[in-house]
């Protein structure tokens, strides 16, 4: 499982994120972070960001995450805790708000 906190800003295009066990899918390309024990925090590198670790089995990642603006509402929360998502398997549930289909 990933706790993910993702770092939001308007794009061009939606980023896609999924996860299958302990790999993670950034925008097709796998991330496989089974190497990691319970305890170990690392370096991020691109896609990620800041330490990467592993607590209680759950792997704690930042992530730079886009939603094309032409479909994203321009007023999105500020609070931190609105872009953490936990992400078990599949794809991730965006906690971005979406345009109302009349604004699109």
């Amino acid at each position: 499982m990933f706790k993910v906190t993702l770092n939001y800003t308007p794009g061009k295009s939606t980023t896609q994120i999924s996860a299958n066990g302990t790999t993670l899918i950034y925008n097709g390309v796998a991330h496989d972070f089974s190497s990691l024990n319970n305890g170990d925090c690392v370096d991020a590198i691109a896609p990620a960001n800041g330490i990467i670790k592993k607590i209680d089995g759950v792997i704690h990642i930042e992530l730079d995450y886009h939603v094309d603006e032409a479909i994203a509402d321009p007023m999105q929360s500020t609070d931190i805790n609105d872009c953490i998502v936990d992400l078990v398997s599949g794809e991730l549930v965006s906690p971005i708000k979406l345009r109302s289909k009349a604004n699109v």
